[in-house]
């Protein structure tokens, strides 16, 4: 497979669109991103990325620091305002800053790989603080060299971060590889690479992580026909691999690969070329990381007027986010966004943005985060040609008291939420334990991250501010129960409790756990639940 000059959408091929697009169960944004200073030929919005609150989309060829040097924005799904406009130190012309993007809790890690640094489109990535906009760090392959554009494509969990380079030699021509970094020291800890490495296979391509697993795709892979794709499920603590992924009915140009994304137990891979509905219409597939094997393969419910579906893709829990950025709901190549059901493989719901137009390619870069989903449409001519856009999609009948953080056995007690209403006025916080009599506290965020700071539990709400209702303190009863009304409590606003009426009920995904006293020992956790209080 021959590497593009630029992150741009191929082939030319598409397939022929036959009928009208499903327009059931259909939703429109909730919020329109649009920068301050967007220009034409921006590209805002040909990468996305979200975790909370926090929506990061990349704007590759603005031209601050030159012409088509990049940069990056990050927006407030609370507000819907600019927070920030993110531009590395070292920019200059061509670089493409914004390439590819990711964040976890407070960092923000973005792709930059036309840069130079170590030779013509050898690549690099950097490292932001979200709250400052401060960049980190830089980083660059210990073994970078001319055209390995490493930076093409990110991920990051925790302090881990993921970047690809599908243009590595690795001893042949574009065979491809994927670093791996510690965030907080800035330092090369590992190097992937496939165990069956061939020239053009473009390992690396895309790539995902969970904080367990990375997530390879190698759509130039040519097993078992020319770029029919493939992808690699390796462990991140060992970096070994664990399995090659491969459709059952892979085929010749699917590019099966092109996406990929992971989560838990679930794989999500996209082949936007597949031409089982028509040339080049698309599929997506899903596969069990436990095991290796294809659970299900995804064609549009829009049959084939959903076209490269599968060029972007995002998965949470048992929902898969599938990309089509050439569909023809609002026009040709207006794009749109289907949620699927991995379960039963039939569709939640279609995103579309209430001004779709022809060319708008809504949905080359996707993301989600709990019931928040967000699409790029970088090719909106709001603010000039192609100067670009970005949406973000609430679900409607969010979930409430979902258990996000019960692996770890002495996280012991029960936590739930009495509703994610705000209308009532009352939403209270219970815990029930065995730890009678303890000194306790709920506390309150938007992260994911699990550590263990008293080395007896897991606190799970890292990776972003935590708020303490501490000014809410008390013991917990005689029969193990503790209670706190979030909406009338004593802490908000204050030491990072959301405020009462704004952001804890503005549709935001809040997890809760309680932290507490056990007698002489070190302090515990509870288990953790989350819910989307509106």
């Amino acid at each position: 497979m021959n590497i593009p000059t630029t992150r741009s959408l191929w082939p030319l091929l598409a397939c022929i669109a036959i009928g009208t697009p499903a327009r059931a169960q259909t939703i429109n944004e909730t919020a329109k991103f649009l920068p301050a200073d967007g220009a034409s030929s921006d590209y805002f919005g040909r990468e996305v990325a979200i975790d909370g609150t926090t929506v990061v989309v990349a704007s590759p060829l603005d031209d601050d620091m030159g012409g088509n040097s990049g940069s990056v924005y990050l927006f407030d799904t609370t507000t819907g305002a600019q927070t920030m406009k993110l531009l590395p130190l070292d920019g200059d012309v061509a670089d493409g800053f914004g390439s590819s993007v990711a964040i976890s809790g407070t960092t923000v890690l973005v792709g930059t790989f036309s840069d130079d640094d170590l030779g013509d489109g050898s690549g690099s990535a950097y490292l932001f603080d979200s709250t400052t906009g401060v960049q980190i760090a830089k980083l660059l392959a210990a073994d970078g060299d001319t055209n390995d554009m490493f930076g093409f494509s990110v991920a990051l969990k925790g302090n881990t971060a993921v970047i690809g380079a599908p243009g590595d030699a690795c001893g042949m021509l574009n065979c491809g590889s994927v670093y791996l970094f510690d965030t907080t020291t800035g330092s090369q800890i590992g190097k992937l690479v496939a165990s069956d490495a061939s020239p053009n296979a473009t390992f690396g391509w895309s790539v995902s992580t969970d904080g367990n697993s990375v997530l390879v795709g190698a759509p130039g892979d040519d097993a078992p026909a020319i770029n029919s794709g493939s992808a690699y499920l390796f462990d991140l603590s060992s970096q070994t691999e664990l399995f090659k992924l491969l459709p059952n009915n892979g085929a010749y140009a699917d590019m099966f690969g092109t996406s990929v994304a992971i989560d838990g137990s679930t794989a999500l891979i996209g082949a936007p070329y597949n031409d089982d509905l028509g040339v080049s219409c698309g599929a997506a597939y899903a596969f069990d990381t436990g095991t290796g094997a294809q659970t299900s393969k995804l064609l549009s419910p829009d049959g084939a007027t959903a076209i490269w579906f599968g060029y972007s893709v995002a998965v949470e829990g048992t929902a898969a986010l599938i990309g089509a950025p050439l569909a023809i709901d609002n026009g040709t190549s207006s794009g749109s966004a289907q949620l699927i059901d991995l379960t039963t493989g039939s569709l939640i719901t279609k995103l579309l943005p209430s001004d779709g137009a022809e060319g708008d390619l809504f949905s080359a870069g996707a993301a989600m985060d709990g019931t928040r989903l967000i699409g790029g449409a970088y090719f909106k001519d709001d603010l000039g040609a192609n100067s670009g856009a970005a949406y973000v999609f609430t679900l409607p009948g969010a979930a409430c008291n979902v258990v996000f953080c019960d692996t770890d056995a002495n996280n012991v007690g029960d936590v739930t939420l009495s509703t994610c209403d705000c209308s009532g006025g009352s939403i209270t916080l219970d815990l029930s334990t065995s730890f009678v009599g303890q000194f306790t506290y709920p506390l309150v965020g938007l992260g994911t991250t699990a550590v263990s700071p008293t080395g007896v539990s897991q606190l799970c709400l890292a990776g972003s501010a935590i708020g303490r209702y501490t000014k809410d303190a008390g013991a917990i009863s005689a029969v193990g129960t503790f209670s706190v009304d979030l909406l009338n409590a004593n802490s908000a606003p204050g030491g990072g409790v959301p405020t009462i009426g704004g952001a804890l009920c503005n549709g935001n995904t809040w997890r809760f756990q309680y932290w507490h006293r056990d007698g002489m020992n070190p302090s515990r956790f509870s288990k953790g639940i989350s819910g989307t209080i509106n």
